[in-house]
């Protein structure tokens, strides 16, 4: 009898802790992340100065440092006299259109005049002959003077687009945040010589930052995107934050080696990402949470 009251009460336990567990919210631990930019050099030349060091906040748009620019700059002089000199060829290409317009149109009017003559045989042949040549080269100077005023226009234009370009190089000597964030890594130092695509530095936009945590197929049920999470820095001091599931994969896979133990490592589960507003830069990377998904 004894025996059967004590099984009972045993087996009630049981029911009472599975219930529980089953009752409790999903969630789990991971390390804080972020969206991390490395911006790179699109020019080569000596680094003169370097405005940012690490930890540093940056501003969308703030310059990151200075790039030499003596070369650019007196190459940029050299584009400017070619461009003088090539305007000044379509302008004089331009006149001489013009004087070889008016002498076609006075050819013209004479080989009319003297194909009307030479059929009523008031001149010769030869007379004829000769307007007629004089008529076919006003219409060959026209001609030349159309194609050397188009070869004017696009060396020109071959001009300006060299003058753009140094244009865009004058300005990737002045490398720009492409974002805000903080500064995590700097690659270089002032006075370094650098090559095109060298990093410079590595940004972090902590003011929205994510975790990751690993779910088992039972616990999908009871999540959903856009679902609320509380994410606890587990510091004592600091409140859970509010977050958002941004994410559930579509696919299971082993968990993680960042697990303690090969026995939890060899489940599968989902990866959830869970996305925390961070306006106050409370949660830096590599933070440890963890993560009650409601």
């Amino acid at each position: 009898m004894k025996f059967t009251v004590c099984l009972r009460l045993l087996i009630a336990s049981l029911m009472i802790v599975s219930c529980g567990k089953d009752n409790l919210p999903p969630g789990g631990s991971g390390f804080i992340e972020a969206t991390e930019i490395v911006v790179s050099s699109e020019i080569a030349g000596q680094l003169r100065i370097m405005r940012f060091d690490e930890g540093d906040f940056i501003t969308e748009g703030d310059t990151i440092g200075e790039i030499d620019t003596v070369t650019t700059v007196l190459r940029s002089h050299q584009a400017g006299a070619a461009r003088q000199m090539a305007e000044t060829k379509v302008k004089i290409s331009s006149l001489n259109i013009e004087q070889a317009s008016q002498n076609l149109s006075l050819a013209k009017k004479e080989y009319g005049r003297v194909a009307s003559l030479i059929e009523s045989g008031s001149i010769n042949q030869q007379h004829f002959d000769q307007i007629e040549t004089a008529y076919q080269r006003a219409i060959l100077s026209k001609k030349q003077a159309d194609a050397t005023y188009q070869s004017a226009l696009a060396e020109l234009a071959k001009v300006e687009s060299e003058i753009a370009l140094l244009k865009k190089q004058l300005s990737d000597c002045f490398p720009r945040s492409p974002g805000s964030g903080v500064v995590t890594s700097k690659f270089v130092d002032a006075g370094e010589l650098i090559g095109m695509g060298k990093p410079l530095v590595k940004i972090a936009k902590l003011d929205t930052v994510w975790v990751k945590v690993y779910l088992p197929p039972e616990d999908l049920t009871k999540i959903s995107l856009g679902g609320h999470a509380q994410v606890d820095p587990q510091d004592g001091r600091t409140k859970p934050l509010d977050g958002v599931v941004s994410r559930i994969a579509d696919e299971a896979e082993f968990t993680p080696k960042n697990v303690q133990t090969k026995e939890a490592r060899a489940d599968l589960v989902y990866a959830v990402k869970i996305t925390i507003p961070n306006p106050e830069k409370i949660l830096k990377i590599g933070m440890p949470v963890s993560v009650k998904i409601q």
